[in-house]
């Protein structure tokens, strides 16, 4: 139970929109319905609405709801992101960001006439093990997001809805189980997902973790409206320890996919780093490939642009060749004709552009300019909107600013450590500075993240390649740029059939250059020396005599000058 030292006093009801806010029973509703918030963000929504109308700092945010407690600002960024999540103040309306300064809750707060009563609904029993864990297992029993009773607002939030998610508390096996080791891993899976962009992610209320059944999936889903269900266990053995997870359709019950993680060391903490990160990035792949082959249950116009930006992301997720560009550029337009301050459509616009560029198959100027229009259009609809954020940095990197494109990837890997292709991008990008010795651990980072996903695999194998090139280590380089052109088709295949063409030439392998030069001219039919040099960014001067010694083996190859 929230106290006075903390918004609105113990008892009262603040009306403010469609919400009303009832301190005593620490309770938000919207229209009679219920609205479940953490209680820290329970806490700070109280302390927001005791001051509306007033820039209320950082600091004394962080002091009235944590009391006595030291935490960071990103914890009262978290907060914040649910609370604008759960009050459907995407656009920062209501809870505006005041630079330097803090917070500003934007509306007008009244005490109502009559007493608005709360509407009914279960007791969550908030009697929970596991605070031993250094304050980072939270109340798996609350929602992080509110579960609405009226149906989404806009093509972004309907999109978000089929990116849905509820986890479940994790059971602990074993006769010693007690409960909260298990509980931690739920609680940091929680945090992880709910740092993906476009997904609601939803926490069952549970006073003790048990295993779920196929038939209560389908249940769950129904009841919490989510499309998705993830639930696991977990077994310790001495110092190890064995994680399960599946994730299943809520529609029948189906699992879509499980795998068990292993970790010997629990005193190695990079393991509780690692689980979370691992698993929001595998979901976050599964749910775009399942949202994108939901089929909608009724006709009309906003069904049309969710689904036209659904298959818009999955074009682009896959895409190979500049065709698959211009048809996940197509149904984003399509999307954007329907809606147009679509934050997600018009990042996928953008991104269409800037992936051309990336490949080698794009305009130019022309593109990069485009891309930045649609980029500040989503910014300017969703200004905390991360992909659009990352995308500020594709733009840098094609005007030629590196150094600028470093700096937003490592944002958004701090906002989003799950976000596999930034790790990969700062790779590539501390490899254009000439930071060779650094760029593995990040492309390795990122494969880790997503295994499976053949064009990251291939672009990392092909950055963490030509990084080891540059170092002087050219067999490595040659077996990273065999991985790349393996994995399968990918943007970035020609340029590692490239590079194996360049070194077997270099190193007197003449049948087998001329076997890789082959495979560059196949996919690249117009592909010569010249345009590769005119086409790629300038390297780094520290790595000038290894391009150029790159550029003879081409030669050597018996690749076209021009």
């Amino acid at each position: 139970m929230l106290t006075s030292s903390v918004g609105v006093e113990p008892g009262s009801v603040s009306l403010f929109g469609p919400f009303a806010l009832d301190a005593g029973r620490a309770a938000l509703t919207r229209g009679g319905a219920r609205v479940a918030l953490r209680p820290k963000t329970f806490a700070l929504l109280s302390y927001l609405a005791a001051h509306p109308g007033r820039v209320v700092g950082k600091d004394e945010l962080l002091a009235a709801v944590w009391p006595g407690v030291v935490v960071n600002e990103e914890s009262l960024s978290q907060c914040v992101r649910e609370l604008r999540a759960a009050l459907g103040d995407e656009g920062q309306q209501l809870i505006r960001t005041v630079a330097r300064r803090g917070y500003l809750f934007d509306t007008a707060v009244e005490a109502p006439a009559p007493p608005v009563a709360d509407a009914a609904s279960p007791q969550h029993d908030r009697h929970r093990a596991g605070w031993a864990i250094a304050g980072a297992v939270l109340l798996a029993g609350l929602t992080l997001a509110v579960q609405r009773t009226d149906p989404p607002v806009g093509v972004d939030q309907a999109l978000k809805a089929r990116r849905s998610i509820a986890v479940m508390p994790f059971s602990e096996l074993g006769a010693d189980g007690r409960g909260y080791f298990a509980e931690a891993i739920t609680e940091d899976l929680i945090t992880d997902l709910a740092k993906l962009p476009d997904t609601l992610v939803v926490a069952r209320a549970s006073a003790a973790a048990v295993a779920v059944r196929e038939a209560d999936i389908v249940r769950i889903g129904r009841e919490l409206r989510v499309r998705h269900v993830l639930n696991g266990s977990v077994r310790r053995d001495g110092a190890a320890v064995q994680i399960n997870v599946q994730f299943a359709s809520s529609d029948n019950g189906a699992v879509l996919w499980s795998e068990r993680f292993e970790y010997p060391d629990l005193a190695d903490w990079a393991w509780q780093r690692d689980i979370g990160t691992r698993i929001a990035r595998v979901l976050d792949v599964r749910m775009t490939a399942a949202a994108a082959g939901q089929s909608a249950a009724h006709s009309g116009k906003r069904l049309d642009a969710i689904d036209a930006t659904l298959q818009g992301q999955h074009a682009l997720r896959n895409f190979v060749g500049r065709a698959d560009l211009l048809r996940a550029r197509a149904h984003f337009e399509n999307a954007l004709a329907i809606e147009p301050d679509s934050a997600i459509a018009l990042t996928g616009l953008a991104q269409s552009y800037l992936s051309e560029m990336e490949a080698g198959l794009g305009l130019g100027v022309q593109s990069v300019a485009l891309a930045e229009q649609a980029i500040a259009r989503a910014l300017a609809a969703a200004p905390d909107y991360l992909p659009a954020q990352c995308l500020t940095g594709h733009v840098l990197r094609e005007r030629g600013d590196p150094e600028g494109a470093l700096r937003v990837y490592q944002k958004v890997v701090a906002a989003n450590p799950s976000e596999a292709w930034s790790h990969a991008r700062i790779g590539a990008m501390k490899l254009r500075l000439g930071r060779a010795e650094e760029v593995a651990a990040h492309t390795d980072a990122a494969m880790r993240l997503s295994p499976f996903e053949t064009s990251l695999v291939g672009y990392s194998h092909f950055h963490a390649g030509a990084a080891e090139y540059y170092l002087g280590r050219e067999d490595a380089a040659y077996e990273r740029m065999r991985q790349s052109a393996a994995v399968g088709p990918h943007p970035a295949q020609y340029a590692a059939f490239l590079w194996l063409a360049s070194l077997d030439a270099l190193h007197g392998r003449g049948q087998e250059a001329r076997q890789h030069a082959a495979q560059v001219l196949r996919l690249r039919p117009y592909w010569t020396i010249h345009l590769w040099r005119i086409g790629t960014a300038p390297v780094h001067p520290r790595l000038q005599a290894g391009r150029e010694r790159f550029d003879e083996g081409l030669r050597k190859a018996g690749l076209p000058e021009s």
